[in-house]
């Protein structure tokens, strides 16, 4: 056969016919089947520019996703990582069924079937320190975002990390992920990198991709020896199960938040690093990202980085606060709660201006405000004196009380160190 002028044996022709073939095939084969071991964007790529047709050869022998019962083919030539799982890790897609309702309650029981039985709180060592820093500066031009910190993370605590804007809590978070370099100072930690996981404010990733391909690449990475279920269960865990296969450009920047904590969570990390996780979603998905904190506090160690207050109060077992650089407090909660000035608000049916003025005259006070008709809070300098004293001065000026009602909250606590 003469093909551009010259001569070409048929044999050739058939053979570089039955090669187009091939690729055609793989690439049908491609849009209506699972694939493993890399996303579906890559495998076209392999199919086509790899030399025709061992591109569409490989993916047939390794990336194409084999179903129940049947053979998953030769693997002796491929690396460690890319082996598929062995049969008897068959009955793991069982681990997502109870984690199907997470998006509408808070059920811990389904998500973590692999991992160890969960530690209570209070067996948390605070001497068994997992991350730590001493003496940490990062300096900017003149500027030190950080000036001589020296963190201590128990393992297995939940690790509120609280400051005003510009304190430097996402500086010190790209530290401990090993993102930037401290000007001074080290950083101890005591899992491998590998068991860090990060999620960093607002997560990016390539438009064209699914949700699943995304978490799966992250397994890939991460911890490949994982079954490809984990993929599924993560996405099912953080609230993404109905858009698992839809692409990310159409995501919400809350969706986005999920799908970046998916990412976090598929490799089973030792350590997490979360940098505002919930300050994207409403008020029922932070609802849902703090119960999974939660519950990932029983058997990981979670240092969480968040400007809403609330949420650490609610999560947190342990406190750091920092302000322009440096650490103003570290500890367990109640103890940072315990140091603030005492708050109470008292809910009267009468006599309110009266009260407050007798109250501010109190020695013990140290302010008294009218936040709504009939409320007073009351800040106290003694708490003690407060709870006795509070009483006896309504009774003196026959006040009908409603409520009286501690109100000390880590907002308080918080002023008070960063005033």
């Amino acid at each position: 056969m003469e093909i551009a002028g010259t001569e070409v044996p048929i044999v050739v022709v058939a053979i570089g016919a039955v090669a187009l073939l091939i690729v055609i095939a793989a690439l049908v084969d491609l849009s209506r089947h699972e694939v493993q071991h890399m996303p579906r964007w890559a495998w076209v790529l392999v199919i086509c520019l790899a030399s025709v047709p061992i591109g569409a050869i490989a993916y047939f022998a390794f990336g194409r996703k084999v179903g129940e019962g049947e053979p998953p083919g030769n693997t002796d030539l491929l690396p460690a990582w890319a082996i598929p799982p062995a049969p008897t890790a068959g009955p793991e897609p069982a681990g997502p069924e109870p984690a199907g309702p997470e998006p509408a309650g808070p059920e811990p029981a389904g998500p973590e079937p692999a991992g160890p039985d969960p530690v209570p709180k209070a067996a948390v060592d605070p001497t068994d320190v997992v991350v730590a820093t001493h003496a940490l500066r990062k300096v900017y031009g003149e500027h030190a975002a950080l000036d001589g910190v020296d963190l201590a993370v128990p393992r297995g605590a939940t690790y509120g990390l609280i400051g005003p804007n510009g304190a430097g809590k996402t500086t010190m978070l790209s530290i401990l992920a090993g993102l930037r370099r401290p000007t001074e100072g080290t950083v101890d930690l005591g899992v491998p990198r590998s068991a860090v996981g990060v999620l960093v404010d607002t997560p990016l990733f390539e438009p064209w991709l699914t949700a699943r391909e995304v978490v799966d690449l992250a397994r890939t990475l991460t911890n490949p020896g994982l079954p490809h279920s984990r993929v599924e269960e993560v996405l099912t865990q953080v609230g993404l199960a109905e858009a698992m296969d839809r692409r990310v450009r159409g995501f919400s920047r809350g969706m986005l938040q999920r799908l970046g904590l998916a990412g976090c969570l598929v490799g089973d990390p030792e350590v997490l690093l979360l940098d505002e996780p919930s300050s994207a979603l409403d008020p029922a998905g932070r609802r849902e990202v703090l119960d999974l904190v939660g519950r990932l506090a029983q058997t990981t160690t979670v240092i969480l980085s968040t400007h809403i207050l609330a949420d650490v109060q609610q999560v947190a077992d342990v406190v750091g606060v920092i302000d322009r650089g440096q650490l103003r407090f570290q500890g367990p909660l109640e103890d940072l709660l315990a140091r603030s000035a005492a708050v109470f608000t008292l809910h009267l049916r009468t006599a309110t201006a009266t009260v407050a003025e007798a109250l501010r005259a109190e020695p013990w006070v140290r302010e008294v405000t009218a936040p709504a008709p009939g409320r007073l809070r009351v800040v106290a300098t003694d708490a003690r004196q407060a709870e006795q004293r509070i009483v006896a001065v309504l009774a003196a000026h026959d006040a009908a009380l409603v409520a009286f009602n501690p109100a000390t909250d880590l907002e308080s606590a918080f002023l008070e160190l960063t005033r």
